[in-house]
């Protein structure tokens, strides 16, 4: 069975459009809608949209909201979709065929090139930098939140990480286990944070996020067993 996770925060103009594809496009999954502490009508317009479960909880950050919907989750394969994706959702369910097929442990989509986010890119490059340095492997997209892994393998890794580092976390932690990744280009859109103070605020916030999970794991060190890592379609 497959679980779907939408972890959504303030979301109530984008949530009911991404669930409603995700329905529409996977009818037999469990879709699981984690309202982060919101302070608009997410929750009310997810189980509007026919989310088989909305897990209303305090706000504790991306991570935490993940963490709390993998306690209800049904599926041995999970789903993980960011709230703002609408409409195109529905090309993010491609991530789960590599998993279901044995090619890989874990899928992550990769936005078009063509998408230009309002940011510096300064958190992008921080979790990029990383990653390569604890595992050797390099990611065109180290934090997008939209994956498919087996459930096993989130077991063996621990959980989520807290936090917007949830995704370097996983990352890290699947090579240190020796899981195979691939990355897909896949046609999404999302919001994207501007310039303004506030959004300035914000990657600053997960700039400090990342770093720390980054430095966590420095000082864990793994022995790494042999990992694959590469783009869907390559040989």
């Amino acid at each position: 069975m497959l679980s779907v996770l939408i972890p959504a925060y303030n979301e109530a103009t984008r949530i009911g459009q991404t669930v409603l594809a995700v329905k529409r496009t996977l009818p037999e999954a469990q879709c699981l809608v984690i309202d982060d502490g919101s302070q608009d009508a997410t929750a009310q317009r997810a189980e509007e949209a026919g989310a088989d479960l909305v897990l209303r909880c305090p706000h504790r950050g991306k991570g935490a909201a993940l963490q709390a919907g993998l306690r209800l989750a049904t599926g041995d394969i999970l789903l993980l979709l960011d709230a703002d994706l609408e409409e195109t959702a529905a090309a993010a369910t491609a991530l789960v065929e590599p998993v279901c097929r044995g090619e890989a442990d874990m899928s992550i989509a990769i936005f078009p090139k063509t998408l230009n986010g309002g940011g510096f890119g300064l958190v992008v490059r921080l979790a990029r930098w990383g990653i390569r340095k604890l595992t050797g492997h390099t990611f065109q997209a180290p934090l997008s939140g939209q994956r498919a892994l087996k459930r096993e393998l989130l077991e063996q890794i621990g959980g989520f990480e807290t936090g917007w580092g949830a995704e370097v976390g996983l990352t890290v932690r699947a090579l240190r286990l020796g899981a195979r990744l691939v990355e897909m280009e896949l046609p999404l859109h999302h919001r994207v944070t501007g310039r303004r103070p506030a959004d300035v605020l914000h990657r600053a916030m997960q700039f400090y996020a990342v770093a720390r999970i980054l430095l966590r794991l420095w000082l864990t060190p793994h022995h790494r067993p042999e990992a694959a890592t590469r783009k869907q379609g390559a040989p």
